[in-house]
């Protein structure tokens, strides 16, 4: 027996605070959702009645949608009994959702867009919208067939691109979002694998400046007499505690817990990639992380506010603030000192790598310090003893100044 629910998706709030509307479809326990491709408030929908409050300036068109939805499944569903066919929720939404190759390059990778944001991967959904935004500015389109991309196309916005100054990584980056779109639009069947484009259109890149600094250049750092809690003086903390923690991304860094310090080794998950490190903390990570530590802060160093803490949108937010404020100091840092290179938060992993590669360690064991594990699935966690101490010795000696 089917039944049918009208109602907000509250798994999947927004950053702007609405939930998706839809309709839910039971058979059973077992329920599958029909989107209706509208947004709203919890304010804004009365669960009651299953419909749009009064007050809503599209309560009309909103709520006529949903009567159409709700007659089409039923419908559906009495078909379905009707022909003694087995009833499943996931048919029934087969056969009354449109198909979706119906929709656009652009409009399905805004859909996308919210699936990420529901799923709390605010990075991805960030690289997704911007790639749509890019191909939008220099493609001159908002509504784009998904036959429309083919080889010539590329070409021509590449061009177009690039003849407006645009660097080639970045049109790189550009294409290989339209690229994981196009991939996840051939998995759910939206276009044919006939019209895939980058079968012929290649992504080119070209090699990135030097992102490292010497080890010299690192001491002469350390020796800098910076004015203590200054702008300046943090931003060098947090570049040294990252290159101690062997090149942690900022993210990691500044959402390290206490609890996740046992025995003086920092044991995390990287939020990118979802892998497991054991670092052993050197004397320097020590000091620094003893000195933002405040007792009852969710978070050992200071950038996310206690309001803030386990909204992933909110949390975000801050990250990229504390981010930008802190590479903003380190490239005066790095002016002052004269480097060639311009210093971030990014440097501090590629100057980890750079010094134990100059030391001599090999590029197999910088790796594994790294967290590269070339098709390895055994996570860095689960190395044997022998091999956590020769990581633990190498970390010690090139952080050793």
């Amino acid at each position: 027996m089917s039944t049918f629910k009208v109602l907000l998706d509250k798994r999947r709030k927004l950053k702007d605070e609405t939930y998706p509307l839809v309709v839910r479809i039971y058979i059973g326990t077992k329920f599958k959702d029909i989107g209706l491709k509208t947004y709203l408030k919890e304010k804004e929908f009365d669960s009651e009645t299953q419909k749009v409050i009064r007050k809503h300036p599209n309560k009309k068109q909103i709520n006529q949608k949903i009567e159409t939805t709700l007659l089409q499944a039923r419908q559906t569903a009495l078909k379905l009994e009707i022909a003694d066919e087995l009833v499943t929720s996931e048919k029934i939404k087969n056969l009354v959702v449109k198909p979706q190759s119906k929709l656009d390059f652009i409009e399905y990778g805004w859909l996308k867009v919210d699936e990420l944001k529901a799923q709390g991967k605010y990075g991805n959904s960030c690289f997704y919208g911007a790639g749509i935004n890019t191909l939008k500015k220099y493609s001159g389109k908002t509504y784009l067939a998904f036959k429309e991309i083919n080889y010539t196309f590329l070409k021509q916005l590449e061009g177009k691109m690039l003849a407006k100054g645009v660097k080639v990584n970045t049109v790189a980056l550009t294409f290989r979002t339209i690229r994981a779109i196009y991939n996840k639009a051939m998995k759910e069947k939206q276009v044919g694998k006939e019209h895939y484009p980058f079968e012929e259109f290649k992504i080119k890149s070209e090699a990135t400046a030097k992102r490292a600094i010497e080890k010299q250049s690192i001491q002469q750092l350390i020796s800098l007499d910076l004015t203590k809690d200054s702008p300046h003086f943090k931003a060098r903390d947090y570049f040294l505690l990252s290159f101690n923690l062997r090149g942690i991304s900022f993210a990691d860094m500044v959402t390290i817990k206490p609890s996740d310090i046992t025995n003086g080794r920092l044991i995390y998950q990287r939020k990118k990639t979802h892998k497991l490190y054991n670092i052993k903390l050197t004397e320097k990570a020590l000091q620094i992380l003893d000195y933002y530590g405040e007792e009852g802060r969710t978070y050992i160093l200071p950038d996310i506010p206690k309001a803030a803490v386990n909204n992933q949108a909110e949390e975000r937010k801050y990250i990229q603030y504390a981010t930008k404020t802190t590479n903003k100091w380190l490239k005066k840092i790095g002016v002052d000192m004269k480097l060639q290179q311009k210093l971030t938060t990014y440097v501090a992993r590629h100057s980890f790598a750079t010094c134990a590669k100059k030391m001599g360690y090999s590029k197999d064991l910088i790796s594994e310090a790294l967290g590269h594990s070339f098709g390895n699935k055994i996570t860095e966690i689960y190395l044997d003893s022998y091999d956590m101490e020769v990581i633990d010795a190498m970390t010690e000696q090139v952080c050793k100044f």
